[in-house]
């Protein structure tokens, strides 16, 4: 019964800190879950390190039915950052690649926070190339053009004032 209670409390401590709400974690783990490779095999590195802090736990002689609130808590901080990191490494070069005018970025970690929350209205980052803006995509990993409708209402008002970007109806 122990083991449970804490277990659960761990996965909801662990999900508010990194993801800021209960059931982030486990709803991007969902939403990310086809990503490929990277993401996976960050997620399985994440899983191993889990496992060898609940060896060292048993080894140093933590209690027993803290040993599953130990994995939980330790595979979702280390899932987090190692698909974070990676995100972060890859958007660079992205951004390097796609050689925007101007930029402003979130972290992913921000997103990780809030986008959950509000997918249509959270902005990941933005880019300006020869006054058309864009927006980037965590889904996607890339920009993607932002509508005349849109834009006015999720950039820097000093880009849309620059480029005279406005509605279009």
């Amino acid at each position: 019964m122990k083991t449970g209670f804490f277990a659960v409390v761990a996965y909801f401590v662990a999900s508010v800190a990194f993801f800021g709400g209960p059931f982030r974690a486990l709803g991007l783990l969902l939403l990310w879950g086809d990503r490929g490779l990277p993401y996976g095999s960050a997620v399985l590195l994440a899983l191993a390190i889990a496992l060898l802090a609940t060896h060292f736990a048993e080894r140093v002689g933590v209690p027993r039915f803290l040993y599953a609130a130990i994995f939980i808590s330790v595979s979702i901080a280390s899932s987090a950052v190692m698909v974070g990191t990676y995100a972060e490494i890859k958007r660079g070069y992205i951004v390097e690649k796609f050689k925007p005018d101007v930029e402003i970025r979130r972290s992913i970690f921000a997103s990780f926070r809030n986008a959950p929350r509000d997918f249509q209205f959270f902005l990941h980052g933005a880019a300006l190339k020869d006054c058309r803006p864009y927006a980037w995509s965590y889904r996607r990993m890339e920009f993607y053009e932002l509508s005349p409708s849109v834009a006015p209402n999720v950039l820097p008002s000093s880009w849309v004032k620059e480029c005279k970007i406005g509605r279009t109806h």
